[in-house]
């Protein structure tokens, strides 16, 4: 925990809403200003546009990208020198196939060989685990970040909410210590007129509070990770209430969304769920439109689905960055899988897709029964790490297995503090080295595995 972390938790909760506030009004300014208007008018514009237009969009934007890494990107200046290949090779959306498939395991040994020639210091970066559990730092340029940003709020309006109204929170952020289970349980962010409330404190005798200060504060949209919101809605039918506000819609993010979460979810609060999927890596956002398919943005990158033989409408989720150029990935594996809308072959890089078959992480349980989600940021910014999976046989304990990336110190007391202050300082904890992590009979990974 670093010196700004203990002052936060050591402060009241009107001075904590005062620093949550001041935080939000500088990321306000990093996200909502300057160039962001002008891509707001780029999205728009591009809405209009015929597949045809779209395409010829998309391959003028690759040819120049392609360009770039061919002038500037160690990596790639190495990658084609060895396949033979220049930027005349890579003009349209087709000419992707003559590259490999770029896999996070090269990034995380060459990191550094994805950035430019003297590369300016980057607008920010996303330290993120994926989906393997795997640690990354993502350089961002402030185009890419800024189209993320505004991405975001056009999948909000275009589903009936407009930019800064009324909105609650439900995802990773730690609010308040995870031993400290006295109200309030949310904090305010002037700045986006957003409320904040706390995913790791959500209980039966908690509710509540939760309960009271949704009432009061009205939001027009609840947005955060399925997990936590399905557990609000959970509560809700536990104490046989109902909400004492109308959400005009829910947005959804970062997990996968299951059919039955859904369910429960647009039954209780009698709005419909919209999710989206967008990444660490800033190379692909697709939200959901009113008849649940995920439609990626054309402007941020190219999409793929890597299909087979055995299946000629599911395969690798792969995409291509057309923005990003402090660390520009091509034909990324972005580790998760998705399903086309149709088996028709896309005519541009922007297919439908009818499901996105991210992370399905289970809970991990403390000894007081409340459930804790999406703990993987517990790796975030912790060096050593090549993949890990969280393990839990019963409540109030549970095991950390660790592929260790063999070049690098894994700071373990760092790990330990990060799901201590989730779960509480009395969760038990074990690490385990490991040379392997079996993978799930249908190929897929998963972070957190509860046996209980």
């Amino acid at each position: 925990m670093n010196l700004a972390e203990e002052l936060y938790f050591r402060s009241p909760p009107m001075l904590q809403t005062f620093l949550i506030s001041a935080y939000g009004y500088k990321l306000y300014q990093k996200r909502y200003t300057g160039l962001y208007h002008e891509i707001r008018k780029e999205i728009e514009d591009i809405k209009g546009f015929s597949d045809r237009k779209i395409k010829e969009y998309q391959d003028e934007h690759l040819h120049h990208m392609v360009a770039y890494c061919a002038s500037q990107i160690p990596y790639y200046q190495k990658l084609f020198a060895e396949l033979g290949l220049r930027p005349k090779d890579i003009t349209q959306i087709q000419d992707l196939k003559k590259l490999p498939v770029l896999n996070k395991q090269a990034l995380l040994e060459q990191g550094h060989n994805f950035r430019p020639k003297n590369a300016p210091k980057p607008f920010m970066v996303q330290h993120t685990s994926g989906s393997t559990g795997t640690p990354l730092a993502l350089e961002v340029d402030e185009c890419t970040y800024k189209l993320a940003m505004a991405l975001l709020v056009d999948h909000e309006e275009h589903h009936g909410v407009p930019f800064g109204a009324k909105r609650a929170t439900f995802a990773g952020r730690m609010l308040k210590s995870a031993n400290d289970m006295k109200p309030p349980f949310s904090r305010f962010n002037r700045a986006e007129n957003q409320r904040l409330f706390s995913s790791y404190h959500l209980s039966e005798k908690t509710f509540p509070y939760y309960q009271k200060e949704l009432n009061q504060f009205q939001p027009l949209e609840l947005i955060g990770y399925p997990s936590a919101i399905y557990d609000l809605a959970t509560q809700y039918q536990k104490s046989n209430t109902r909400p004492g506000f109308q959400p005009k819609t829910i947005i959804t993010n970062s997990e996968t969304l299951l059919q039955w979460q859904r369910e429960k979810i647009e039954s209780v609060f009698g709005c419909q769920v919209y999710d989206y999927y967008g990444t660490a890596e800033y190379v692909l956002f697709a939200g959901q439109d009113s008849t649940g398919i995920y439609n990626p943005n054309p402007i941020i990158g190219i999409t793929e689905v890597e299909t087979s033989a055995d299946s000629v409408d599911a395969g690798k989720l792969i995409a291509t960055t057309l923005t990003n150029k402090q660390m520009p990935l091509l034909r990324y594996n972005l580790g998760d899988t998705a399903t086309l809308a149709d088996c028709a072959l896309p005519t541009t890089g922007t297919p439908g897709l009818k499901s996105i078959n991210g992370r399905v992480d289970d809970y991990i349980e403390t000894s007081d029964g409340r459930l804790i989600g999406r703990v993987d940021h517990i790796f975030k910014g912790v060096s050593g790490v090549q993949e890990a999976q969280i393990q839990q046989h019963s409540p109030g304990k549970a095991t950390i297995k660790i592929v260790a990336n063999g070049f690098e110190a894994i700071n373990e007391e760092q790990l330990i503090n990060n799901l201590r202050n989730r779960a509480g300082e009395e969760f038990g904890i074990e690490i385990q080295y490991t040379s392997y992590i079996p993978r799930s009979s249908n190929g897929k990974f998963r972070s957190v595995i509860r046996f209980n």
